[in-house]
C-alpha cells in the first residue's frame, strides 16, 4: 500500500472464517490508514486497540455528520446512514433522549428475566434439530433462528414474520451484497411493517418493548412517530442481526477447535469466560461504522482533517498483541480478555447486557445438550459469505 494506492475496505474475509488478514498486518504496523470505500471515498481505517477507543470515545467524529452535504460515504446510493431517526446515526440530546427509553429494557436485571424465556427457545431449537436427520444445518436451524425469536418476543413482533424480517436485515446493513435500490426497498418495506405494528400494538397493547415506546410517545411525547418506528426498527435489525453473527462464528471456532468445545461441554462454569473469549477471537463483523470528523484530530500519529471519514473497526482490535499473548489462539481459559465488541463511549451497545445473556445460553445449551457436536465437513469446505454487516456461511453442516 502507498498513499497514492490505499487498501480497499472492506477487507475479504481470512481462510476458515477468521477475521481479515489485511488486520493483522494494519494493527502490527500501521493501525490507522488509508482506505478507499466501494463508493470511491476514501476514510481512515482503525484497527488497534488502543486507537479504535479513542477513536469511539471522541466526539468530535460523528455519525450524524455523514448526512452533511459531499460527506464520505461507504457505498453509493440511499444506506441507513442517510436516515436521521436512526439510533445509530443520531448524536447529542437527541441521541441520549432515545437511550434513556430503551434503557430500562436491557438493564442487568431485565436480561436475566428473560433468560429463562430464551433458554425455553434454545432447548426447543435443539429438540427439533434432534428429531431431524444428520447431519444438521447448525447455522439456519438454530444461529439463526434463535436471536430473531428472541428479538420478536421482546418487541412484540410475530414469530412467524421472521423471515420477512432475516430478508431486510441483510438488505439494510449490506456493503456490496445488494443494489441501492434493493436496499431502500427493504428501509421503506420495514417502516411499513414496524407502523403496522405500532398500529395493533396501540389497539392491543402487551407486554412487551414496542408497547413501551408508544406509551412514551403517547402519554409523554418523548419520541415522535418517526423516531417510534424507527427504534424499531432498530430493535428487530441490530437486536438479532450481530447476535446471529456471533453466534455462528463462535460456534464454527469452537467446532474448528474441538477441544475447546469438549472443555466448554465438561466445565459448565466456562461459558461467561467463552463468551468473551470468543467475542474477541471470532467477532460477529469485520466492518466498522464510518464516522465524519467534524474537527481536526489526531488519532494515534496520524492527523485528521475536518470533513475525513474515520472507520473504527471495533471489531478488530480483540487480537491486537500489545494486549492478548498468543492472540490466534482460542483459549476459553482466558483470565484477561480486550475486545470491543459492543463499542465504546455514547454508542456503546444499549442490549449488551441481554445479548452476553443470549450468548451463554445459546453456547451453554449447545455445549450441555449435544457434548459430541461436530463439523460434518472438513472446514473448509464451510463456504462464508462476505458483503454483508456480519459474516455467516451459506450453510454449516453438523453431526452429534
Amino acid at each position: 500500500m502507498t498513499a497514492n494506492q490505499p487498501d480497499l475496505f472492506p477487507f475479504p474475509p481470512g481462510p476458515l472464517g477468521e477475521p481479515p488478514e489485511r488486520h493483522a498486518e494494519l494493527r502490527d504496523a500501521c493501525p490507522v490508514t488509508r482506505v478507499r470505500m466501494p463508493s470511491g471515498d476514501h476514510a481512515w481505517f482503525v484497527s488497534g486497540y488502543d486507537e479504535v477507543q479513542a477513536a469511539l470515545g471522541d466526539r468530535r467524529l460523528s455519525r450524524a455528520a455523514l448526512r452533511e452535504p459531499g460527506a464520505p460515504r461507504v457505498i453509493s446510493g440511499p444506506d441507513f446512514s442517510d436516515n436521521p431517526f436512526n439510533l445509530l446515526n443520531q448524536e447529542g440530546p437527541d441521541h441520549t433522549r432515545l437511550r434513556r427509553l430503551l434503557t430500562p429494557a436491557f438493564t442487568p436485571r431485565r436480561a436475566e428475566a428473560l433468560r429463562t424465556g430464551v433458554q425455553r427457545i434454545a432447548d426447543e431449537l435443539i429438540d427439533e434439530i434432534t428429531s431431524g436427520p444428520q447431519p444438521a444445518d447448525l447455522h439456519h436451524t438454530y444461529a439463526a433462528i434463535l436471536p430473531i425469536h428472541v428479538i420478536c418476543e421482546m418487541v412484540g413482533a410475530p414469530r412467524e414474520d421472521r423471515t420477512r424480517l432475516q430478508e431486510w436485515t441483510e438488505r439494510l446493513v449490506s456493503v456490496t451484497a445488494f443494489t441501492p435500490q434493493e436496499r431502500l426497498r427493504a428501509r421503506e418495506e420495514s417502516a411499513a411493517y414496524v407502523a403496522t405494528l405500532v398500529a395493533r400494538r396501540r389497539e392491543e397493547p402487551g407486554d412487551d418493548l414496542l408497547s413501551t415506546l408508544i406509551a412514551a410517545r403517547d402519554d409523554q411525547d418523548r419520541l415522535s412517530e418517526q423516531e417510534l418506528v424507527w427504534l424499531g426498527i432498530n430493535l428487530l435489525v441490530a437486536g438479532h442481526d450481530t447476535t446471529v453473527g456471533a453466534i455462528t462464528r463462535g460456534a464454527f471456532a469452537l467446532l474448528r477447535h474441538h477441544d475447546e468445545f469438549t472443555r466448554l461441554a465438561a466445565d459448565p462454569a466456562l461459558v461467561p469466560a467463552a463468551v468473551d473469549e470468543l467475542l474477541r477471537y471470532a467477532p460477529p463483523s469485520d466492518i466498522g461504522f464510518i464516522r465524519v470528523a467534524t474537527e481536526d484530530l489526531t488519532i494515534g500519529s496520524v492527523e485528521i482533517a475536518r470533513g475525513e471519514g474515520v472507520i473504527p473497526a471495533m471489531h478488530a482490535v480483540g487480537r491486537d498483541r500489545r494486549y492478548t499473548p498468543d492472540p490466534d489462539r482460542l483459549d476459553l481459559g482466558r483470565s484477561d480478555i480486550r475486545h470491543l465488541v459492543f463499542g465504546f463511549g455514547s454508542h456503546y451497545c444499549p442490549g449488551a447486557g441481554v445479548a452476553r445473556m443470549e450468548l451463554e445460553v445459546a453456547f451453554g445449551t449447545l455445549a450441555a445438550r449435544l457434548p459430541k457436536l461436530r463439523l460434518a465437513v472438513p472446514a473448509e469446505d464451510v463456504e462464508w459469505i462476505g458483503g454483508l454487516l456480519t459474516l455467516r456461511p451459506r450453510s454449516m453442516p453438523v453431526e452429534w
